[in-house]
């Protein structure tokens, strides 16, 4: 517990964004030397590969940390808290690195449990797209020895600290970036029908279509769009030329994020059009949904259950809207990404991820270790008796 808590605060003090973990990807690889493991270095860019090759059966798994922090202040006021004025982890994601290095340490104590190979997958940039799992599969990560099934974890402030939660078959939500130009005739603000205003277009554009989605989606489909930017002007007395959006589609189906971009795109020809003006649109997809093999995330409750008590074993009523990288490991393996709850409003970890006041009671450290350990345990003895993990179709 206190290598973990140590590492973490560490982490935790600095900072590294996506595609710029040097510094981590060097404490960590360290780590996993003193361990005795296989190391590589460079997966990805900045990811790194151990490998733990304790029994001579061929079974592989893995177990996946992402690394990497977001370009948010942090004020928490942690005695630990960032060094770094404008990047933190409040993600997370210096916890998952934590609590993925104490299950190295965990397993390599207890090798002779270990029925086969296991590979401790440190992943750079999964805040940053496109991300860094596409990348390290690229590379190899998931070869020599080929893994056979992989887990991760996430840290959820909306789950009762100790607790776990996973959702079976697709858990998180596809997305999408949109970037819209809307582009008018600049004119003195005291003549604005001389002109056509972009700002007025905007204005339209951001009400009609985040509108659009409880009027043209189904309500019992998961289903988001988001304006989140918007950036026009240089006076108050000039109307200006155009005016630049930007935001996020997201859906559980990934048929369903297609369409909701012809729906930003209908819409935006149709105010620019009625306006005079006209747009320039792009769309860049973005991370697919999550899919939990359910076979493997029947196997998970078991092995959580060798850890936990049963009500602390949550079966999840929906998906999250969020995206996770994960999910390209999960297309090439079967996989299962699971939630380690932190609230604790008792201690007032009660933030949510990406605010600047998220943190979490360390105690959940050694706990995800723990079931982390228990599920690769788990996942060789029952591949050693055996018993296969029935292919899934899923769509992509």
């Amino acid at each position: 517990m206190s290598r973990m808590r140590e590492i973490r605060r560490d982490l935790h003090r600095h900072p590294e964004l996506g595609t710029q973990e040097v510094r981590t990807s060097r404490i960590v690889a360290d780590f996993l030397r003193q361990l005795g493991l296989e190391v590589r270095t460079g997966v990805g860019g900045t990811g790194v590969v151990a490998t733990l090759a304790a029994g001579k059966e061929k079974a592989c798994v893995a177990i996946r940390a992402d690394m990497d922090a977001l370009p948010v202040r942090e004020e928490t006021g942690a005695p630990y808290a960032s060094t770094r004025d404008t990047v933190s982890h409040c993600c997370g994601h210096d916890g998952h690195t934590a609590i993925l290095l104490g299950t190295a340490e965990l397993l390599c104590r207890f090798s002779s449990l270990v029925k086969g190979s296991v590979k401790f997958v440190f992943q750079p940039s999964e805040d940053k797209a496109p991300g860094g799992a596409a990348v390290m599969i690229r590379d190899g990560a998931l070869e020599h020895p080929s893994v056979n099934g992989i887990f991760s974890l996430h840290l959820s402030p909306d789950l009762p600290e100790g607790s776990v939660g996973i959702k079976s078959g697709f858990c998180t939500s596809s997305s999408a970036e949109f970037k819209l130009a809307l582009i008018g005739k600049g004119c003195h603000a005291a003549a604005p029908h001389k002109g056509i205003d972009p700002i007025y277009m905007a204005g339209m554009f951001t009400l009609a279509v985040q509108t659009a989605i409880s009027r043209r989606v189904n309500p019992l489909e998961p289903a988001v769009l988001s304006v989140c930017t918007i950036h026009g002007g240089t006076a108050s007395n000039i109307i200006p030329d155009s005016v630049s959006l930007s935001g996020s589609i997201r859906a559980a189906d990934p048929k369903k994020r297609e369409e909701l971009a012809g729906l930003v795109e209908q819409t935006a020809q149709g105010i620019a059009r009625s306006c005079g003006g006209s747009y320039k649109l792009s769309v860049n997809n973005e991370y697919p949904s999550v899919f939990n093999h359910p076979g493997l995330s029947s196997e998970f409750k078991t092995s959580a259950a060798d850890i936990l008590a049963a009500d602390q074993i949550i079966d999840l009523p929906s998906i999250s809207m969020t995206g996770e990288d994960v999910a390209y490991f999960h297309e090439k393996v079967p996989g299962v990404h699971w939630l380690l709850g932190t609230a604790n409003p008792a201690l007032g970890f009660v933030h949510p991820l990406h605010s600047p006041l998220f943190d979490f009671n360390e105690d959940v450290l050694p706990l995800g270790a723990a079931v982390h350990a228990c599920c690769a345990v788990d996942f060789l003895t029952n591949r050693l008796k055996g018993r296969p993990l029935r292919t899934v179709m899923r769509d992509r």
